[in-house]
């Protein structure tokens, strides 16, 4: 991939919350958000029929831009940088997920979302190794979905907690990958 691209690509991703929401006039109903979460993660599909053990990660940080768009209905983008791999690996990915999400108990404050996901590859070492490789691609495509609860704290603040499940829909080298993520944090707005 292009050098030039790449760095573009991490600017748009890291930019996406902010565009999202939009200028002033746009930013009307729009929440931001900030927080962390936890991983496992596992592969599937492999090549070779390889067998490998689910890999717990406590790095998951995630910012994030959410429009109201109805009294139900909101749509969410989200930027993750989230840790993945098997062991002895570090794969780092950035990952720009947009998420419609609907609120199925408004007095609970409890919604769910799906929708797409893609992901770029930030960092890759092989046991400590920063490693140039063919094998691994750059970017990630699929598939995330998963539940929010939400507890409104004060005016203007929300504190949420979301388990997911974020399913690779192609080979990011020699297999898929799933990621079963638990993030918590505030929103704001």
């Amino acid at each position: 991939m292009n050098p030039n691209f790449k760095n573009i690509l991490i600017i748009l991703l890291a930019l996406s919350p902010i565009i999202l929401s939009g200028q002033s006039q746009i930013r009307k109903n729009v929440s931001l958000g900030i927080g962390a979460g936890l991983s496992w993660n596992d592969v599937f599909n492999h090549i070779n029929d390889g067998e490998f053990d689910m890999k717990f990660s406590p790095v998951l940080l995630t910012v994030h831009a959410q429009k109201q768009l109805s009294e139900k209905w909101y749509l969410l983008s989200e930027l993750d940088y989230i840790h993945k791999g098997p062991e002895d690996y570090v794969i780092d990915y950035l990952v720009l997920s947009v998420l419609p999400k609907y609120t199925l108990f408004p007095n609970a404050n409890i919604s769910i979302l799906g929708g797409p996901y893609i992901g770029y590859l930030f960092e890759y070492r092989d046991s400590g190794r920063v490693t140039e490789t063919n094998a691994l691609k750059d970017y990630d495509l699929g598939f995330d979905a998963g539940v929010s609860f939400s507890k409104k704290i004060g005016k203007k603040a929300e504190f949420f907690v979301s388990p997911r499940v974020e399913v690779g829909l192609i080979r990011f080298s020699y297999s898929n990958h799933l990621s079963l993520q638990l993030k918590t944090g505030l929103r704001f707005g």
